[in-house]
């Protein structure tokens, strides 16, 4: 089955997203827009009771729908190539408990969690503190490539693997007996791990209610009905305070199924659109109505963020209702193929808006339900812009560097934290970066972050393109 390039582009994004922002100025440098909404500068404590979302508060669900609509695409593709429910089930807890690892093994190789540093170096005025720490996560970060990368012949992929857990193992041996690391099966990278659950959960569900959307409906209200009650009886923190297995199932992650369902559901529908499709993977068509549409669907995900950034609540209840009527008008008369598409994206944001004020608001944390549900629809919505998009411009070097980190994920995640920034240090390059921040200058610091990130998801861009993919 051909991939759907919007939604690589699409995860792309959301990939570049999380990583800028970890590595924007902090410290209330940049306007509380371009931190998450309930980490508000200059502190940026954490703050429940702030509601709003930002950009940042999008990337992360926005992967996650990403991901949702992906189930149904690989594993059809088994399912077609007959392989049997035992068979899918072995593949989807090998996919679970391989994201685990990989989320515990990442956290574990982080500078600042291996321990007390043997030595440091001093280049003219440049300190390096932990230059051996960098190191170590240099040497775990390569230890990826032989754990991780895709090989085709089979007596290869053994030989490799085996290199490569067997340094991973030696690696954390050093860390344990050198360094003094504790291993803990608890200590992992969370969003990993959520990633981790909640493609677990998402494929479960995808698998018995795929022949029928009254069950997948069914599904979504008894997920909600989980959370309903998680949030009044504090069940889903009785369940995660068991440690046995609270290093690799969080019941609180079950949460975002409101999220990942109706992604499950778009899935199906690229399935059938990518059965079809002769060229493109996803046509847009020749209506010349297309170019109002499309660019539409985005300024309505930027209304919505800014509008419930800014609490304007009475007129996002006004304006939004307004926009979609528009834009339903639009797709049904000149572009029929994306009712069923944006009809699907406007009743989650209307459902969202609906129930938004519920829970004092929209917040990313702790999640409400208007956060699943209202993003769940503005990343349909991002991701028929990029239908569009890689319509006109599918040979653009933004299109292609995206589409690059949105189909090798677990690479564009981590080569930023665990390689550019140790290799930075260790090469006292990482000097050169500080100087790009003067003194008074945060959005010079700001661009400086962009233009680190786009040289690392032009790297992975490039390891792509060698056919070096990582998978679990």
């Amino acid at each position: 089955m051909k991939r759907a390039l919007s939604l690589d582009v699409l995860r792309g994004l959301s990939i570049f997203g999380m990583v800028l922002a970890a590595t924007i100025p902090f410290g209330g440098a940049l306007p509380a827009w371009m931190y998450h909404a309930q980490c508000p500068p200059p502190t940026h404590a954490f703050n429940p009771q702030v509601a709003g979302i930002t950009w940042v508060d999008l990337v992360l669900p926005v992967f996650i729908f990403c991901m949702g609509a992906a189930i149904p695409l690989a594993l059809t593709k088994k399912i077609t190539s007959g392989a049997s429910t035992l068979a899918l089930g072995k593949s989807v807890a090998s996919r679970f408990f391989s994201l685990v690892v990989f989320a515990i093994y990442i956290a574990h190789i982080l500078p600042y969690a291996i321990g007390e540093s043997l030595f440091s170096f001093m280049l003219g005025e440049q300190s390096i503190q932990g230059y051996d720490l960098q190191w170590l996560t240099l040497v775990g970060f390569g230890l990826m490539f032989p754990m991780f990368r895709i090989i085709k012949d089979q007596k290869r992929k053994r030989l490799w693997r085996i290199v490569g857990w067997g340094g991973a193992v030696a690696l954390l041996l050093v860390l344990r007996l050198v360094y003094g690391q504790e291993f803990s099966l608890h200590r992992s990278n969370i969003i990993i791990l959520l990633l981790a659950n909640v493609y677990l959960l998402g494929a479960v569900g995808w698998y018995f209610t795929r022949n029928s959307w009254v069950a997948r409906a069914a599904l979504f209200v008894f997920w909600g009905a989980v959370q309903l009650a998680c949030k009044y009886t504090g069940f889903d923190a009785v369940v995660d305070g068991f440690q046995p297995t609270s290093w690799f199932f969080l019941f609180r992650m079950s949460h975002y199924m409101l999220l990942i369902i109706p992604a499950t559901a778009v899935g199906d529908m690229l399935v059938e659109r990518l059965k079809m499709s002769t060229e493109n993977q996803l046509l847009t068509g020749t209506s010349p109505w297309k170019n109002l549409f499309f660019p539409g669907l985005l300024v309505l995900v930027v209304w919505l963020t800014t509008a419930l950034f800014q609490r304007w609540i009475l007129a996002t209840f006004i304006v939004t209702p307004l926009m979609l009527v528009g834009l339903y008008g639009l797709v049904k008369k000149h572009l029929p193929n994306y009712q069923q598409l944006f009809g699907l994206a406007a009743y989650l944001i209307v459902i969202g808006l609906i129930i938004e004020p519920v829970e004092g608001g929209i917040k990313k944390d702790y999640a409400t339900a208007s956060y699943m549900i209202l993003t769940s629809g503005m990343a349909l919505c991002l991701l028929m812009f990029f239908d569009y998009v890689v319509d006109r411009w599918k040979e653009s070097a933004v299109v292609k560097l995206l589409a690059g980190a949105g189909c090798n994920p677990l690479m564009a995640y981590v080569v930023t934290s665990w390689f550019v920034f140790p290799f930075l240090k260790v090469t006292f390059l990482y000097g050169v970066y500080e100087a790009l921040y003067p003194a008074g200058l945060p959005w010079l610091g700001a661009l400086r972050a962009v233009a680190l990130v786009i040289g690392a998801m032009s790297l992975v861009y490039w390891m792509t393109g060698k056919k070096i993919i990582w998978r679990v």
